[in-house]
C-alpha cells in the first residue's frame, strides 16, 4: 500500500499554481479539492481558543489560527500568524473575521501540503530574508 505522502507527493500541482506577487501559491481550494479527490474521508479541524471560543488564538499582541488535516487517522497542525496583504502580523486590535477566514484557508492548504500535496513550493519560506550586498550563507554540500 502506497503512503500517504507518496501518493499526494507525486501529484505535478503545476497547473495548478497561482502567482500574487513574486510568490507562487497552490490556493486552498485546489490543495483541498485535489486531495480530497484521492483521500474522500480527508477531514480538516479548526482549532478553537479553549479561553474564547473563538477559532483563533492569541498571545496579547497578535493572533494565529490553529488547523489540522487529517488522513488515514493521521493528523498534521499547522500554526499559522493572521497576517496582512503584506504577510506581516497583525496588531490583536486590527484583526478582522475576514483576516482570520484567510489565514485558516493558507493554512489549510499548508495542512494539507504536510501530507505532501505541494510541499515543494514551501520550499525556503523560512529563510531569513537579506539585504542586497549582505552576505550569503556557504553552500552546504550534500551527504
Amino acid at each position: 500500500m502506497e503512503s500517504v505522502f507518496k501518493k499526494l507527493s507525486s501529484i505535478d500541482v503545476k497547473s495548478k499554481i497561482e502567482k500574487k506577487g513574486n510568490s507562487e501559491y497552490l490556493s486552498w481550494s485546489n490543495a483541498w479539492g485535489m486531495a480530497k479527490a484521492e483521500f474522500s474521508d480527508m477531514q480538516r479541524i479548526i482549532y478553537e481558543d479553549p479561553n474564547t471560543g473563538l477559532n483563533y488564538f492569541n498571545d496579547g499582541k497578535s493572533g494565529y489560527v490553529k488547523v489540522g488535516i487529517v488522513i488515514n487517522g493521521l493528523e498534521h497542525i499547522d500554526y499559522l500568524p493572521i497576517m496582512d496583504f503584506r504577510n506581516q502580523s497583525l496588531p490583536i486590535e486590527k484583526i478582522s473575521s475576514m483576516d482570520v477566514n484567510k489565514s485558516i484557508q493558507r493554512s489549510t492548504a499548508k495542512a494539507i501540503a504536510m501530507h505532501g500535496l505541494g510541499l515543494t513550493l514551501w520550499s525556503g519560506e523560512d529563510l531569513v530574508q537579506t539585504t542586497k550586498g549582505a552576505a550569503q550563507p556557504a553552500a552546504v554540500a550534500e551527504r
